[in-house]
């Protein structure tokens, strides 16, 4: 058995990043949907899976030439990527502000008290001009480029067991009214 590459590993890595976010996007919006509950517990749950939703991305999306995120498997294998985009008419300069936006959160509000950012943290959010949409459409294309590589290679790509916003709606109501 020969060990695996760091594009390998790499690979592997940021699919279960994004599988992590893609869950919590999904928890996040069946909250969502729910918004009848003022309750403090989901508050910290909303707040809490919104930062770590936030993270992962950040992770995936990390620029840095030490980092063996999506840029580092873009670098090596970049036809792959690339092909996948042109099929869905994505622009990787999309995928690119995205990227940038999240290094100004990152750098701001996230991972430290910035010195900055603590006066105003909203400041940062807006400067950085992030919305929502244009972070799924980030992590659902690397997602989908990702999983393309993947079973390019013969291998499988992680699962989002079948959980929709529709299921962590329904979860959070059991909760809410007791149930397991």
């Amino acid at each position: 058995m020969t060990t695996p590459s760091r594009y390998d590993k790499a690979l592997e890595r940021n699919l279960a990043e994004l599988q992590k976010a893609l869950l919590i996007r999904a928890t996040l919006l069946g909250i969502e949907k729910h918004r009848g509950t003022a309750k403090v517990f989901i508050r910290i749950v909303q707040d809490a899976l919104e930062n770590d939703y936030t993270s992962h991305a950040i992770k995936v999306f990390e620029q840095s030439t030490k980092a063996a995120s999506f840029w580092y498997l873009y670098r090596t294998n970049n036809k792959p990527i690339d092909r996948y985009a042109r099929q869905l008419g994505y622009r990787l300069s999309d995928l690119q502000s995205v990227s940038d936006k999240l290094k100004v959160i990152r750098n701001g509000t996230h991972f430290h008290i910035d010195a900055a950012g603590v006066l105003n943290a909203k400041a940062i959010w807006a400067q950085a001009g992030l919305t929502g949409k244009q972070l799924a459409a980030a992590i659902d294309f690397a997602w989908g480029a990702l999983g393309s590589i993947q079973t390019s290679m013969g291998r499988d790509i992680p699962s989002l067991q079948y959980y929709t916003p529709e299921v962590a709606l329904a979860a959070l109501e059991r909760v809410e009214d007791g149930q397991p």
